[in-house]
């Protein structure tokens, strides 16, 4: 009985450590992304505001080997991001996506990581808080949000085919289901 004790034990304080250790890593990746994404942001504000394009009509700005296509300001969130033109996850630890559409088509899709410093908090917003984006080309576009939805990750369909003019989205915090706010441009 004893030595059944000592392995229960051993074993519950492995997993105790194991969380821990997984633990301190997202909080490693979401201070790594932040950091990445705010260096980023930085940059392309400052080529945006200083006008520092060769053509007047360009749809992307490269920096560190990525294309970007904008900023997304969320004031309610206090969320001031650069958008990447495509997404894969090891993107997304930089910053948030564009997962579909275009600014133009009014069906624009941004994905990001659910971190505290990128989208964990969209569930948060409400209808009427605005969105702000701001191309390459220095061109503000405002939404307001009309819906808060959540999605199966299966549901892609359901997530890039709907009459809202932006989605963003990201994984609920158990990664089961997707938080998705639809907004239309005010």
């Amino acid at each position: 009985m004893r030595k059944l004790s000592i392995i229960l034990i051993s074993i519950g304080v492995a997993f105790i450590l194991t969380s821990i250790c997984m633990l301190c890593y997202n909080i490693y990746c979401d201070e790594n992304a932040k950091s990445k994404s705010n260096e980023v942001r930085n940059k392309l504000e400052k080529i945006i505001i200083n006008s520092e394009i060769e053509t007047k009509e360009v749809s992307t700005i490269k920096i560190d080997d990525n294309n970007y296509i904008g900023v997304i300001y969320i004031e309610s969130l206090d969320l001031k991001l650069p958008i990447m033109n495509d997404w894969d996850y090891k993107k997304m630890q930089i910053a948030p996506c564009r997962y579909y559409g275009a600014i133009e088509t009014n069906d624009l899709v941004i994905c990001a990581h659910s971190y505290k410093s990128m989208f964990a908090n969209l569930k948060k917003l409400s209808q009427k808080d605005k969105v702000i984006i701001t191309d390459v080309n220095n061109n503000e576009y405002v939404y307001e949000v009309e819906l808060i939805e959540i999605l199966k990750p299966e549901e892609v369909s359901a997530m890039i085919d709907s009459e809202f003019d932006l989605t963003l989205f990201t994984c609920t915090s158990d990664s089961s289901n997707r938080v998705t706010v639809r907004l239309n441009r005010i």
